[in-house]
């Protein structure tokens, strides 16, 4: 029988999220139900809100999230009821040649994966609602693939697991798995968001010499030494000029420079940052049909790179014990990440603090007993 919940909707013509009663479909055999503890609030949710990223309507959005194993389908076989888990919005089928060569969020099967007859919500009359990412995060539970969870800890609480998901897999990932960092490097993170505060993070577990938080927001650069920033520039005004300050700071550019924001300028910046054979990483989602301008010159004779790692390029099953072992250790820092907690019926308050400058990420408390 369909599950009866409470979820934030998008509805058609508004610029807000209704919370609402849906219903939540049986799992499939290798499907899963998760009682939602935690989710976190990703500028993505804000621009689909927005509408500069398009969904249809109705829907559910969020993807960011921890939970609680609720019912299990026949076939599933490696989560059990009980356990806390970590979602993605990368599942991979581990058998395509992309997963087989190590790029599980390029799995060409993604597709089969998320793939099932019927839709995951309906509303109380029966209209279909759109699931973000074929998970819809925004509710009391939700539907997912086994392949895309992975399994946290007891020790791990919820509300800081569920960053796990998406920012820290995207920023971390991104230098990790995408960038290759080595403590020889030198390394830029334009945005210092979620995104970009966990990409800080992860140049300074893989020991890059010099790591420069660049922003447009003076607060933002702040929060940013907290979390692993060796210098700090602030990215108003000609790009020119960034660039030659930033040259004052690194002379003759990074070696690799991580785009955290999501803009055709910023991604340009990035690469106009770097010094021969340096590396630009683009993490921010941009609208469809959108295009970087970069100089012909600069990329050929300077053996310069540009490059996308969607989701950080992340291994999400192996991700979540590393990141695991760090947090424990104290060389992930989750808890500073949490700028805010809020009850689930404050979402549309959480998203517009997300605007904040010194917001790094709101987290929603969805579960009663949430830990």
């Amino acid at each position: 029988m369909p599950l009866p919940i409470t979820a934030a909707v998008l509805l058609d013509g508004s610029d807000r999220l209704t919370l609402t009663d849906v219903l939540l479909d049986d799992p499939l055999d290798r499907e899963v139900v998760v009682r939602t503890e935690h989710v976190g609030l990703c500028h993505s949710d804000v621009h689909y809100v927005e509408g500069s990223l398009g969904i249809d309507r109705p829907a559910v959005l969020g993807h960011e999230v921890a939970g609680i194993v609720e019912a299990v389908g026949a076939q599933v076989s490696r989560v059990r009821v009980g356990q806390r888990v970590v979602a993605t919005v990368t599942p991979s089928c581990g058998q395509c040649p992309h997963c087989l060569a190590g790029r599980p969020t390029q799995c060409s099967r993604v597709a089969e994966v998320r793939a099932r007859p019927r839709p995951r919500f309906a509303l109380p009359d029966g209209t279909p609602v759109q699931a973000l990412a074929d998970m819809g995060a925004f509710g009391e539970a939700f539907l997912a693939s086994e392949d895309s969870l992975a399994i946290v800890p007891d020790d791990v609480p919820s509300v800081v697991a569920c960053l796990l998901g998406c920012c820290v897999t995207t920023g971390v990932g991104a230098v990790v798995h995408g960038a290759q960092v080595r403590s020889e490097d030198t390394v830029a993170v334009i945005g210092c968001g979620g995104v970009g505060i966990a990409a800080l993070q992860g140049a300074r577990l893989a020991g890059a010499r010099r790591i420069v938080a660049l922003d447009s927001q003076p607060a933002k650069l702040e929060v940013a030494r907290r979390f692993g920033a060796t210098d700090t520039l602030l990215s108003q005004g000609d790009p020119a000029d960034v660039v030659r300050r930033l040259h004052d700071l690194v002379p003759g550019g990074v070696s690799h420079a991580i785009e955290a924001v999501g803009n055709p300028a910023t991604a340009a910046l990035a690469f106009d940052l770097l010094a021969p054979a340096g590396t630009a990483t683009v993490l921010g989602l941009m609208p469809e049909g959108r295009t970087i301008g970069i100089p012909a010159d600069a990329l050929v004779y300077g053996d310069r790179r540009i490059q996308g790692a969607y989701m950080g390029a992340n291994r999400f099953l192996s991700d979540v014990d590393m990141f695991v072992d760090h947090y424990r250790s104290g060389r992930l820092d989750l808890d500073g990440m949490v700028t805010e907690v809020l009850p689930f019926d404050q979402i549309d308050e959480g998203l517009r603090r997300m605007r904040d400058p010194g917001t790094i990420r709101v987290v929603l408390r969805v579960g009663a007993g949430a830990a």
